[in-house]
């Protein structure tokens, strides 16, 4: 009697694609920071910013609301500044920023 030996066929793996770039895939919101500042706001009203998650309280020493903003993308406290600026609002003090 002869021995054979049995040799099972390669299994065949889909081959790998690269992984999309960082910007494909955001960040977790949680994993961003949040700023909180005070700010001059004529209508009174929280501000809508593009690209941000914004909150408001009528509670402020300098100015008429205090806001918490968290960026949906990487950004610093002076891009906050610039979009506040750009929706009419008047940013007041240090932005401060929390993780």
């Amino acid at each position: 009697m002869t021995a054979t030996q049995h040799r099972p066929s390669p299994t065949h793996l889909p081959t790998p694609t690269p992984s999309e770039p960082a910007a494909a895939h955001p960040l977790p919101l949680d994993s961003l920071p949040l700023y909180s500042l005070e700010v001059i706001a004529p209508s009174g009203r929280t501000p809508q910013l593009d690209g941000w998650t914004v909150q408001s309280w009528p509670i402020a020493s300098l100015g008429d609301l205090t806001l918490q903003a968290r960026p949906h993308h990487a950004a610093t406290p002076d891009d906050l500044r610039a979009a506040l600026h750009a929706a009419g609002i008047t940013p007041l003090g240090p932005v401060r920023t929390h993780r």
